[in-house]
């Protein structure tokens, strides 16, 4: 599927996509072609993220285009946009074709020089059997994707431009937090740790790390212990984070909403 008719039957709304033809096709409906699930939970359909890369793994990073069975696609854990069923259908149509067949191995650019340091793409989509399929690539972005087997350059492309349309804030009433070891230098001087919030454990080897997802009132006590993190800021201590004093040691944490699939 061409990229221009793809966004015109993914947005639906003629001022932004330039779709003005009245003869044009519908876009397809959920119960005319199998190929999204039928009732149940929300679920992840698609997806593009990123792995590795110079920086260190934030352990908070979400997915850049998260694309849910309720209509909802999620950018970054910080905007939002709202698919109608049928315009749903068709970005999940047309990755699934994109998508198939490609290995399950790390695709490396074509001309055998990725640019150092760079990080791992990963492109996913739910195939019709039920299968959740996720085609790693290693430095796809934006400008290279000449670089990869066409069909995946496309997926590429077709989630990315979704992104043009993240103009909501995304909330939930979730939250997603990770509580770590501080590194030297950042953080405010040491407080009691915060009694609305369970005690940490001993948590990863090195960092402490520990992550979890809180609703409620213990997602309030979160939100007012904890700093807010840049989804997509490297590891470490963030900035304005107040290091505290657990039963296990010192702790920081740091907190983003939590994606729908997130448990």
């Amino acid at each position: 599927m061409r990229l221009s008719k793809y966004l015109c039957a993914v947005v639906l709304i003629a001022s932004v996509a330039g779709c003005h033809s009245s003869t044009s096709a519908a876009p397809p409906s959920p119960s005319a072609d199998p190929v999204l699930p039928q009732g149940g939970p929300v679920q992840r359909l698609a997806e593009l993220s990123y792995s590795g890369g110079f920086h260190a793994p934030n352990a908070l990073a979400p997915p850049t285009v998260a694309v849910y069975s309720d209509g909802v696609v999620v950018f970054g854990a910080a905007k939002k946009l709202t698919l109608t069923p049928g315009a749903l259908a068709v970005v999940v149509s047309a990755l699934q074709p994109d998508l198939a067949g490609q290995p399950g191995t790390v695709l490396q650019p074509k001309d055998g020089h990725p640019i150092p340091d760079a990080a791992t793409t990963a492109v996913g989509v739910l195939q019709p059997g039920g299968k959740y399929q996720l085609v790693h690539a290693l430095g796809l972005a934006a400008g290279r994707e000449g670089q990869y087997p066409v069909p995946v350059a496309d997926a590429f492309d077709k989630l990315q431009k979704l992104t043009t349309y993240a103009t909501t804030p995304y909330t939930a009433t979730r939250v997603r937090y990770a509580v770590q070891c501080p590194t030297t230098g950042g953080a405010s001087p040491e407080k009691p740790w915060p009694t609305a919030l369970p005690q940490p454990g001993a948590g990863q080897p090195g960092n402490c790390l520990e992550v979890d997802v809180a609703d409620g009132a213990a997602a309030a006590a979160v939100r007012a212990a904890c700093v807010a993190t840049a989804p997509d800021g490297p590891s470490g201590t963030p900035p304005g984070a107040v290091v505290y004093r657990a039963a296990k040691g010192l702790r920081i944490c740091s907190w983003r909403y939590a994606l729908p699939d997130e448990a």
